[in-house]
């Protein structure tokens, strides 16, 4: 698959981020990392595309966004509130991806020349196991639609993401000459990603208004 199109498919983070950005100001304040999050990803695949066309190569840009990125999935459950009641945890998370993306990436200086692959299995990991413990405790504290939560969304596109980025680098870790298999890994996973920014634009959709929103409307009004 071309660059071209791999972007053309990326793009459709847009479709979320254009709805965040209308919807920002009248979103919860708990949702706003997530709208962060978007904006992170739009600005990688156009960084990471102008790399790739001037240099053949996007590892620095992917390896820096995929630090930055995981932090702001911290961050999104710090602000859902798991993590803000388990400091210690949060510090423990945050002291393991910091320190595993440093040793993998500048202590063995491959910063530019390959993907964190040990740093993505370990974040991907994290964050799966994160949205199987906000969703279990969605299904017995929500008696609504699932599918109509956006916090259920959101988990379901990280496990989506989660998952499928942990059957790629643990695939890259074990046989990384088998080029074949990698390159159908990767091509599929552009389907899946475009799929993944339509399940965001769902989320993104059904975001809860903040509670003063409608309040301060009327007022100005």
């Amino acid at each position: 698959m071309s660059l071209n199109i791999a972007l053309l498919f990326s793009s459709t983070v847009l479709i979320p981020l254009i709805m965040g950005l209308i919807r920002a100001n009248r979103v919860q304040a708990n949702y706003q990392p997530f709208l962060l999050f978007l904006l992170l990803a739009f600005t990688s695949e156009v960084v990471g595309y102008v790399s790739a066309k001037l240099t053949r190569s996007n590892m620095l840009s992917t390896n820096i966004y995929t630090l930055l990125e995981a932090g702001l999935i911290l961050y999104q459950f710090y602000a859902w509130g798991f993590l803000k009641k388990r400091p210690r945890l949060t510090i423990v998370l945050v002291g393991a991806y910091l320190l595993t993306w440093i040793l993998e990436n500048l202590v063995a200086g491959r910063l530019s020349e390959s993907f964190c692959s040990y740093f993505v299995v370990l974040y991907s990991l994290v964050t799966v196991l994160l949205c199987i413990n906000e969703i279990n405790s969605l299904i017995t504290a929500w008696s609504g639609n699932l599918f109509t939560h956006s916090r259920f969304l959101i988990c379901t596109g990280f496990i989506i993401i989660g998952v499928y980025s942990l059957i790629t680098e643990g695939t890259m870790l074990i046989d990384p000459e088998n080029s074949f298999v990698i390159n159908k890994i990767f091509t599929l996973y552009i389907f899946i990603n475009a799929f993944v920014n339509i399940v965001y634009a769902v989320a993104v959709y059904f975001m809860p208004v903040r509670d003063d929103y409608y309040f301060s409307k009327r007022f100005k009004a």
